[in-house]
């Protein structure tokens, strides 16, 4: 029977043959590969453990930030639907607050403009000199027109001055006609009156 040694004893010696000398010989190792399977590489290992933890972790931290932001929505949809009721008040009472100032609005001018032909009457009689009197007064808007007798051309041109001068109330005073019948001369005065209530 032959014996292999496998492990490499460095003590075998092989056979020395007739003739040779013993001191010759050299020792020959043989190599035999390691028995079983490889090891594992630990620090690989360790490295996806703590990266698969600290995914694990961040996943934990993101689903739990997700639910609170799922509550804050669902409160505030909560409170968006308790304070509905209070915003449509608040919009009803706007639309009634814009429609009482136009009203406000629309009544002072109808006061003013109440008010504008009593002081028209007022400063018209202040500026009128003894001898011209009025037949007829007509309006148009804010336009005037006075037709009347006077008892002369300077009567006339009076009262016409007054008009001017009182330029608060009378603008634009025109003086287009005047004739004279018989003993009195009839005139037309036009003039724009002005809002200064």
């Amino acid at each position: 029977m032959i014996k292999i040694n496998l492990l490499g004893d460095t003590l075998a010696q092989p056979a020395v043959k007739k003739g040779e000398r013993a001191e010759a010989a050299t020792p020959v190792f043989v190599e035999t590969p390691a028995a079983g399977r490889p090891s594992l590489p630990i620090a690989g290992v360790i490295f996806g453990l703590a990266i698969a933890s600290v995914g694990g972790v961040y996943y934990v931290w993101l689903n739990s930030k997700i639910q609170y932001e799922v509550r804050q929505k669902a409160d505030l949809e909560a409170k968006k639907k308790e304070l509905e009721k209070y915003m449509e008040l608040e919009r009803k009472f706007r639309a009634q607050k814009d429609m009482l100032q136009k009203k406000k609005e629309v009544m002072m001018g109808l006061k003013s403009f109440q008010q504008l032909p009593v002081h028209f009457m007022e400063e018209l009689a202040n500026a009128l000199p003894d001898d011209v009197w009025f037949k007829e007064i007509s309006q148009k808007g804010l336009a005037i027109s006075i037709k009347g007798e006077a008892s002369s051309f300077e009567a006339i041109n009076q009262f016409r001055n007054r008009l001017i001068e009182k330029s608060k109330w009378f603008g634009n005073v025109n003086y287009p006609a005047a004739t004279k019948n018989g003993r009195n001369v009839e005139f037309t005065i036009s003039c724009d009156l002005k809002n200064s209530a």
